[in-house]
């Protein structure tokens, strides 16, 4: 194992210095293919002897599909996969216990009745394709199939974690067991009847006053000439909510994050419509969408105090992701990943994702940019980051980023994420994974990876060092897919070198997992 392990330190310095790598796929297919194992408290092991810090204790937890297939249907768009937690109970860095259970969803449950992809609001539909009726069915029983976050409500022992999607509906769990408990759905009302509430983000934040969850909910206005709703809302707990304010709109934004400061909300409303006839007739919330790239984009700027609402307005531009935002002298700095367009969204189409040859036309358009909105000219700033060297540009192309918690909604200076392909010689998006680090605040000096061949990373989580004095003091966590082996392990890197710490072999495979958290002391 010694042996094995210098090989592996080895190889990646050869590749860091040799900053020339090829494209390679083994066993990149299992991130995509179904895997029915669940069990509960698995004991697995580091596999070797550097010690992995004691305050690394707690519960990581990542929610992603498992499944894609069922009877004679499957998925198209891995973003309809069933939802599968994996969790890893770290005692004090040392014991390792790993569990996997799908979620009891609606959709999962009455899937595995069925036989059959249950009736619901799909991303991208099934093969073989809803029939009229059944398409009428799934917007009955709309989306409950939440594969892609994982959040904790409240605090102490009333602490409720629950899975996430972008519909308003959230999947409330045992974090101990993963057991799920029930299904909850934001109680937001209003007072025109017809509205119909659908759309939420996968990513709430806490607001940094009171520690209460903020999050936004889209409430669809199905008769003609009637406007929308977005709701932002204050949850105490899962049966708590409070409205903050209710911005009506013409047409309704596809999003799946935002942003918080310390006074404020930040909501952006891309170019990318909803289009409600669409989804009335596909029930797909992929086919309804209708992107015009010559609007702007909007900003939203809402006071968390009394839900005042200012507005700014850039060039139309895209993304999934907000990184982090805070306030600055006269406005507000927002961080996000940026796309010239929405087609990256159906990427990751399963055909795509198994074909080689499609996924070599693919190419990696994601950018980090800095909005600068300025509260008193009601203008907008666009800046990029400079790269440490030209050969390192690729960090700034991350995808699912990641901060250190404890300056959300604060001046920070480092963000990490993964790459989906980096080498300039090898432009397709899913043939080289790369953890990286963005040194925002110093030209880039302190830009970094982490990259193995047919090593595949999920999203990484940053876990800070108790007492620590600098930003980028702790450790990050992530799950990888190692290709030739076919299977995942937990790997621990030093979050200021991104240097291997350790790693510990799962005794099974890990389909793409989106987002996850790590819950410290929590089992």
């Amino acid at each position: 194992m010694l042996v094995r392990n210098k090989v592996i330190f080895l190889s990646t310095v050869v590749l860091a210095l040799a900053c020339c790598i090829q494209a390679s796929t083994v066993g990149l297919e299992y991130f995509f293919t179904d895997n029915f194992e669940e069990f509960r408290d698995r004991p697995i092991q580091w596999s070797n002897s550097t010690p992995v810090p004691h305050w690394v204790h707690g519960t990581f937890v990542r929610n992603g599909p498992g499944r894609f297939n069922i009877g004679g249907r499957s998925v198209i768009h891995t973003f309809d996969g069933f939802a599968k937690l994996h969790s890893f109970k770290i005692n004090n860095g040392t014991k390792i216990l790993f569990s996997a259970k799908f979620l009891g969803t609606s959709t999962y449950t009455r899937s595995i009745a069925e036989n059959d992809y249950a009736t619901s609001i799909t991303f991208d539909g099934v093969n073989p394709a809803f029939t009229f009726e059944e398409r009428a069915e799934s917007l009955v029983n709309g989306i409950d199939n939440t594969n892609a976050n994982i959040w904790k409500i409240g605090t102490g022992r009333n602490a409720e974690f629950v899975g996430l999607t972008d519909g308003a509906v959230f999947s409330k769990f045992d974090i101990a067991t993963l057991n799920t408990i029930s299904l909850v759905k934001p109680d937001i009302t209003h007072p025109v009847i017809s509205l119909l509430s659908l759309m939420s983000t996968a990513h709430p934040l806490y607001e940094p006053k009171t520690g209460h969850t903020i999050n936004l909910v889209y409430t669809v206005n199905i008769v003609p000439g009637l406007k929308h709703t977005l709701t932002l809302y204050r949850m105490k707990d899962t049966a708590t909510q409070e409205i903050i304010t209710n911005v009506k709109l013409e047409r309704m934004s596809y999003m799946h994050s935002f942003s918080i400061t310390d006074n404020y909300a930040v909501i952006s409303l891309y170019p990318l419509y909803v289009s409600v006839s669409k989804m009335l007739n596909s029930a797909e919330a992929g086919k309804c969408l209708e992107w015009e790239g010559k609007d702007d984009t909007k900003f939203l700027i809402i006071s968390l105090k009394d839900g005042k609402v200012s507005e700014m307005k850039t060039p139309g531009f895209f993304a999934v992701h907000h990184v982090n935002a805070f306030e600055q002298d006269d406005g507000i700095v927002v961080d996000m990943i940026t796309y010239p367009d929405n087609s990256m969204l159906y990427q990751f189409e399963i055909a795509t994702m198994l074909n080689a040859q499609k996924r070599s036309k693919l190419t990696n358009h994601a950018l980090l940019k800095r909005f600068t909105l300025n509260m008193k000219t009601s203008s907008v700033g666009v800046y990029t980051f400079s790269p440490k060297t030209p050969e390192l540009n690729f960090v700034n192309r991350m995808e699912l980023p990641v901060i250190n918690e404890n300056h959300r909604s604060g001046n920070y200076c480092y963000v990490y994420g993964v790459v989906f392909s980096f080498d300039s010689r090898t432009p397709t998006v899913h043939d080289n994974f790369a953890i990286v680090k963005k040194d925002l605040c110093n030209g880039g000096k302190g830009d970094k990876y982490w990259y193995l061949p047919n090593h595949y990373p999920n999203e990484p989580y940053f876990i800070p060092e108790p007492n620590a004095k600098a930003e980028d003091q702790g450790v990050l966590i992530a799950t990888v897919l190692d290709g030739p082996r076919k299977e995942s392990y937990l790997l621990i890197l030093d979050a200021q070198t991104l240097n291997v710490i350790n790693y510990a072999y799962a005794k099974t495979y890990i389909p793409f997992a989106i987002h996850g958290r790590f819950f410290p002391g929590v089992f």
